[in-house]
């Protein structure tokens, strides 16, 4: 409620200031899912819904000055247990930040406040926007722009720690993030370098800190009917835990995709991609396994959603992921896509006490998809996707090996 008390409040004070007037735009998506994604034998399947209601208002106040404030409802159908509209546990603001340009002869401009931060394919930063609540970082943005060059400083607060009463450190991430975009080409390059001090606690009460940093590249566009994207990436710094001596971080990751669009065969696109994010060496004193940071990781590593904390989802062996994809577009407002992942982990678990003889090899997973406009506005997606684990895997293990999903999603945007 207080959320909505802000919005309101925040509308109505840039209203009398906003020389060109506010537009309110929003979204309402539901999505059914069908779950039976549990290797135990025993697990029961599940059939949920999910309902994602946002209302933005943008408010232009000139031509330098805009203001967006967006607020958002995210819940479970039965949640509450009740039918009364007693409680509102997942209302909040989504995003609330002043985006100002045109400083310093047109080159400086900077955005502040709760927003959603957007770089490249969301291999390291992204919106999550297949999640219900989505992601968004209470940050600051200070942007040059220099004819087809961009260079964006980042700052963001992660998490707060108060002092209580000793001083603990504030998680945060800083960095920088460079594009080269030329207007007249359909590709880009882009090079960033990222900081983060991310704590956790494990099991045994240690507390692990890091001092990490990533560097990498992006390149992404298309050559006539060829489209490609490539990232790679690499992370230093140091791995801390309480009462043990400190381990160097050297991790590293490399992902390609390749499409091939046929428009005259029904938009018939063939691809294929490779991903490898390093994992824990056993030879290494080092800690090698790559973490994908704020990453969108549901639109790369299989839509089933097995990985999306890597490494934790892969017990610290990394990921290599192959991939095959094929689309269409049978009829104007239909498109029909399949993508195939073959699935293992990029450190070989024979190498480490205890998993002598278990194999790199994790599974196969298919994923079906087809999205369809209904009405001006009105998007279906229909999805089915299917994994099959391998025998001997250290990883997704458990007493069955062929798990099932399927979900039904309808977006209004207005």
């Amino acid at each position: 409620m207080k959320s909505l008390t802000m919005f309101l409040l925040l509308v109505l004070a840039v209203g009398p200031l906003a020389a060109q007037g506010i537009e309110f735009s929003g979204q309402l998506r539901e999505r059914s899912e069908f779950n039976d994604k549990s290797f135990l034998e025993t697990q029961h399947h599940d059939v949920y819904h999910q309902l994602r209601t946002r209302l933005k208002a943008t408010a232009t106040v000139n031509e330098q000055v805009r203001v967006v404030a967006e607020v958002q409802d995210a819940r479970t159908f039965g949640e509450e247990s009740s039918t009364f509209n007693s409680g509102a546990q997942h209302f909040d603001l989504r995003q609330g930040y002043v985006d100002v340009k045109g400083l310093a002869d047109g080159l400086l401009g900077f955005t502040l406040g709760r927003q959603a931060l957007v770089y490249a394919n969301e291999r390291f930063l992204g919106a999550i926007d297949w999640h219900p609540y989505g992601q968004t970082f209470d940050a600051g943005v200070l942007r040059l722009t220099a004819g087809d060059v961009r260079l964006d400083a980042i700052g963001a607060a992660i998490t707060r720690n108060p002092v209580a009463p000793d001083y603990t450190r504030d998680v945060f991430l800083a960095g920088g993030w460079a594009a080269w975009s030329p207007k007249q080409a359909r590709r880009t390059v882009q090079a960033f370098f990222l900081y983060d001090n991310p704590s956790v606690t494990v099991p045994t009460s240690n507390v692990i800190s890091q001092n990490r940093m990533t560097a990498g590249i992006y390149t992404g566009g298309h050559f006539s009917s060829l489209d490609y994207e490539l990232d790679a990436a690499m992370q230093m710094g140091d791995y801390n835990i309480t009462g043990n001596q400190s381990r160097n971080i050297n991790a590293n990751m490399i992902g390609v995709r390749l499409g091939y669009s046929l428009p005259d065969f029904a938009g018939l696109r063939l691809g294929v991609g490779f991903d490898r994010l390093s994992g824990q060496d056993a030879g290494s004193s080092d800690y090698t396994a790559f973490h994908t940071l704020y990453a969108t990781n549901h639109k790369y590593y299989g839509f089933m959603d097995y990985f999306l904390n890597i490494p934790g989802n892969t017990n610290g062996l990394g990921l290599q992921d192959i991939i095959a994809q094929v689309s269409l577009v049978p009829v104007e407002g239909l498109s029909l896509a399949v993508d195939l992942h073959l699935f293992s982990t990029a450190s070989d678990p024979a190498e480490f006490t205890g998993m002598e003889n278990k194999d790199q090899a994790i599974g196969t997973e298919i994923d079906i998809t087809a999205k369809w406009t209904v009405a001006k506005a009105v998007g279906m997606t229909l999805g089915y996707s299917m994994f099959s684990g391998a025998a001997d895997r250290v990883v997704l293990a458990g007493t069955t090996d062929a798990t099932n999903w399927a979900y039904l999603m309808t977006t209004v945007n207005f």
